[in-house]
């Protein structure tokens, strides 16, 4: 039996790696794919509502539907949203829905639901397959057929409602798994339906520390919690002493330049870093290579259509066979669940490499904070902002919303700007936004809850640092002063290259 069975991993290996080097990756192939894709896409939608409302009966080609297919946020596809939650047939798919997919919603304020078709269903898996052929091609000593896999998504399922099943991507694929996947993924799916936080993390530790762990994929505030827990239950110093050939890391939903070093530290070597583009609405971007000198290359996922529009300049829809390098577009996709022309509200940035068409995650049309895939947006930042100041009846002039490590997790690090002597109880204010965020999105509190964010912390600084710096840069025109930063690095510059002297509280 274990000859067969190892005659199967080594021709699976072997497919794998001839996989990868098959995929669509050229950019006059993607081409090609864009007008199959359209076509493929346009007929599944037959007979449907959408259908019928985008005229696509008079859409014949690629070119026409970038240019006269009108594209929707997720509010106009909403509507459509609701009439398939409600039972109703044929209205952006012909086959049945089975399962809705959950997301913060544009504003962060709404919750998404994505219906989850069949067709939308093998986008997801198919894009595994082409994640783990890729890995199988840059990592070519580990064979993922038979390397242990520690993989923490969410619960599969959080609540059904008139007969649909309501979830997470990372939860609703992990009850997709292959069987030739499965015996060697770690947790198992009794463990990730586990609703207790702490009970989840004890059953994950005792279920993975017997393993030959190679591979680590998920949220890295998440990854890191779970290290932690493993290292206090093991009495070990670094993770590498649990599991030697630890090597890969792929990571989604937040970037991993903030928590690179860390967990280096944890595991007590440097891994290989893989990064995924991918969201409730599609896995768009696949890696291409592994994370270095900070930055991700991805290739666009082959199996979904798209368009761009220029962030700078005239706001037309182009094709990818308009596309220059180096210019930023915001991104917009077409899904097998027939959002047919949906703007994601990403930045991206694209590069030809010896012929292949790679590109880079430039930001957001929106920018916020994201340390646990919590996705506050900036209207959430400044609602907290605003209700705090409110709620305290202090003289606050402005603010700064960045990363810190509180007791070694992530939190938000507000520094307020305030006029000299003014009489402040950081501690209390500090609580208060804390407070005010967890109202205010549902995913900062349940990331508080369970523990992957600290509290928020508070430090103040002196408004007339403030003023002199705008003062520095008001001839500008419109001038617009910063809120949010991504890193604490990229805050601490800022405060070194802008304000001279901090004047910040001790």
């Amino acid at each position: 039996m274990f000859a067969v069975n190892h005659v199967v991993q080594s021709l699976g290996q072997k497919y794998l790696k001839t996989y990868g080097q098959r995929m669509t990756v050229n950019h006059q192939d993607m081409l090609a794919k864009q007008e199959k894709n359209f076509a493929s896409l346009k007929r599944s939608m037959t007979g449907t509502r959408i259908y019928k409302d985008l005229r696509l009966s008079h859409i014949h080609s690629y070119e026409e539907f970038v240019n006269h297919v009108p594209v929707f946020g997720y509010d106009e596809y909403a509507p459509y949203v609701d009439m398939i939650a409600a039972g109703h047939k044929d209205i952006l798919f012909k086959d049945k829905a089975d399962y809705f997919g959950l997301s913060s919603g544009t504003s962060g304020k709404d919750s998404k639901r994505v219906p989850y078709n069949e067709r939308m269903i093998r986008m997801f898996i198919k894009s595994q397959k082409r994640i783990a052929s890729k890995l199988s091609t840059l990592e070519p000593n580990l064979n993922l057929l038979k390397a242990g896999r520690l993989t923490f998504g969410s619960d599969p399922y959080l609540y059904s409602q008139n007969g649909f099943k309501f979830g997470y991507i990372s939860g609703i694929l992990s009850t997709r798994v292959p069987k030739a996947l499965a015996k060697n993924t770690f947790p198992c799916r009794e463990v990730l339906a586990i609703s207790n936080w702490d009970k989840k993390i004890e059953m994950l530790v005792n279920e993975s520390i017997q393993q030959d762990i190679q591979v680590v994929s998920g949220i890295p505030t998440y990854i890191i919690s779970i290290f932690e827990a493993v290292l206090q239950k093991t009495g070990k110093t670094h993770i590498n002493e649990i599991w030697p050939n630890l090597k890969v890391f792929v990571y989604a939903a937040t970037p991993i330049k903030q928590y690179q070093e860390r967990i280096d530290r944890l595991v007590g070597h440097e891994l290989n870093y893989y990064g995924v583009y991918a969201a409730t609405e599609a896995a768009i971007g696949l890696p291409y290579e592994k994370y270095e000198n900070g930055r991700q290359r991805y290739f666009l996922n082959p199996d979904l259509i798209y368009s761009f529009t220029p962030v700078n300049g005239p706001k037309k829809n182009i094709g990818l066979h308009q596309i220059e390098m180096g210019v930023a577009y915001y991104l917009n996709v077409g899904t097998p669940n027939g959002m047919i022309h949906y703007c994601m509200k990403d930045v991206v940035s694209f590069d030809l490499n010896n012929g292949d068409l790679v590109f880079e995650f430039v930001g957001r049309k929106s920018t916020g904070m994201n340390l646990a895939a919590e996705k506050v947006s900036d209207d959430e930042i400044l609602d907290c902002y605003l209700n705090t100041k409110n709620s305290h009846n202090v003289d606050l002039r402005h603010f700064f919303l960045s990363p810190v490590l509180n007791n070694g997790k992530a939190a938000y690090l507000w520094t307020l700007f305030v006029p000299e002597k003014a009489n402040i109880n950081m501690e209390a204010l500090a609580a208060t936004l804390d407070q005010q965020m967890q109202k205010l999105n549902g995913d900062y509190h349940d990331c508080r809850e369970v523990g992957v964010l600290g509290p928020a912390q508070v430090q103040i600084m002196n408004a007339d640092y403030l003023q002199a710096y705008f003062e520095k840069n008001r001839s500008r025109g419109q001038f617009k002063m910063k809120t949010t930063f991504e890193t604490a690095e990229e805050y601490l510059s800022f405060i070194r290259n802008n304000l001279e002297q901090t004047g910040l509280a001790q």
